[in-house]
C-alpha cells in the first residue's frame, strides 16, 4: 500500500488539535447539524484531502462508537453534489473554518459538491430470518432511492431513458425480488454518473452488521447476498470515483469471498502504528488521540 508523504504532516498537526464549537452534544451523527450548531467537535476534515487522493476501494474497520458514521457523514456532506449555487455556498461555508479549507482551499473549490454520492447506512438490518433480512435490506435501500428521486423522474434527457428504465423495473420490483434489490446499486451508479456527468462516490456505513447479527442458519445466505450487492460498485467499476465502506469485523470481511478482494482494508492494529512507511490516512480519522483528548480537557 502506498500514499504520499502529505500523510506524515498530517500526523504532525494532530499535536495540535483543532476544535469547534463549545456545547456537549449526544445522541447524533449529523455532522453538519454540530457545525451549524456550534457543537463541540474535534476538526478531522483535512482526511478528506487523502480519501480523494485516488480512487482505490478502501474498507475501514473500528469499533463501535469510534465515530465511523460521523466520518462518512461529513465526507457526504462535503463531497455530495450541490444542486444550486445557493446549496453549494452554505455546503462550503461549513468547512471555510476547518482544517481541509486551511490546508489546500483550492481542494475546497475542485471537489466539494461535485459528486453524486450514495450513502448506503446498514447499521439496523439485524435481522432474525431471511424475509426479515430481505425486508431490511429493502428499506435501506428504499432510503438511498428517496435521495435521488428528484433525478431519477427527471425525464429531461431523453440519452438516460433506457438506464432510466431499468432502474424503475428494478426498483418496482425490489419487494418481491432480492435479485432486482441486489441489483439497483450498480444500476443507480451508472444512472447517477451519466446524469452529473461526474463519477459517484460510494459510502456503504456498518457494511458487516447484517452478518454478523444474522442468525447462523441464514448467515451464509445474507453474505451471498452482500457480496452480490457490494461487488459489482466496488470492483473495477468505472463509474465510480471512490468507494468506502465501513464496518467492525475483519474477519466477516474475509468470508465475502474474492469479489472485493481488490479493496484496501484498514484495521485498527495497523492504523494505530504512524512510524510505518506506509502508514494509513485513517489512522488519526476515528476516535480521539491523546492530544484531542488533551484539547477538549483544556477547553
Amino acid at each position: 500500500r502506498t500514499r504520499s508523504s502529505t500523510i506524515s504532516s498530517t500526523g504532525s498537526n494532530r499535536a495540535s488539535a483543532r476544535i469547534t464549537g463549545d456545547k456537549v452534544s449526544v445522541g447524533t451523527n449529523d455532522w453538519g447539524e454540530f457545525v451549524r450548531d456550534k457543537k463541540l467537535l474535534v476538526d478531522k476534515t483535512d482526511l478528506l484531502l487523502h480519501i480523494m487522493e485516488d480512487n482505490n476501494s478502501d474498507i475501514i474497520f473500528r469499533p463501535r462508537r469510534f465515530g465511523k458514521t460521523m466520518f462518512l457523514n461529513m465526507a457526504h456532506d462535503f463531497l455530495n453534489v450541490a444542486e444550486t449555487e445557493e446549496e453549494l455556498a452554505e455546503r462550503k461555508s461549513l468547512f471555510e473554518k476547518m482544517s481541509v479549507h486551511s490546508a489546500d482551499p483550492t481542494f475546497v473549490d475542485e471537489h466539494c459538491g461535485k459528486y453524486p454520492v450514495i450513502y448506503l447506512s446498514l447499521k439496523d438490518v439485524r435481522p432474525t430470518t431471511l424475509d426479515q433480512f430481505r425486508d431490511l435490506m429493502v428499506e435501506a435501500i428504499s432510503t438511498v432511492i428517496d435521495e435521488w428521486m428528484h433525478a431519477i423522474f427527471d425525464t429531461s434527457k431523453a440519452e438516460l431513458n433506457f438506464t432510466r428504465g431499468r432502474l424503475n423495473e428494478k426498483i418496482g420490483n425490489m419487494n418481491s425480488s432480492i435479485d432486482d434489490s441486489v441489483a439497483i446499486p450498480k444500476i443507480l451508479v451508472e444512472y447517477l454518473s451519466r446524469y452529473y456527468n461526474a463519477k459517484c462516490i460510494v459510502l456503504v456505513d456498518e457494511f458487516d452488521t447484517p452478518v454478523i447479527n444474522a442468525p447462523e442458519g441464514i448467515r451464509e445466505e445474507v453474505r451471498g447476498y452482500m457480496r452480490n450487492l457490494l461487488s459489482p460498485v466496488a470492483k473495477d467499476n468505472k463509474k465510480v470515483r471512490k468507494f468506502i465502506m465501513a464496518g467492525i469485523d475483519p474477519v466477516n470481511f474475509n468470508t465475502l469471498g474474492s469479489g472485493l478482494n481488490n479493496c484496501d482494508p484498514y484495521p485498527l492494529h495497523e492504523d494505530s502504528d504512524s512510524s510505518r512507511e506506509d502508514a494509513s490516512p485513517y489512522q488519526f480519522a476515528f476516535g480521539f488521540t491523546e492530544e484531542e483528548v488533551n484539547t477538549l480537557i483544556d477547553n
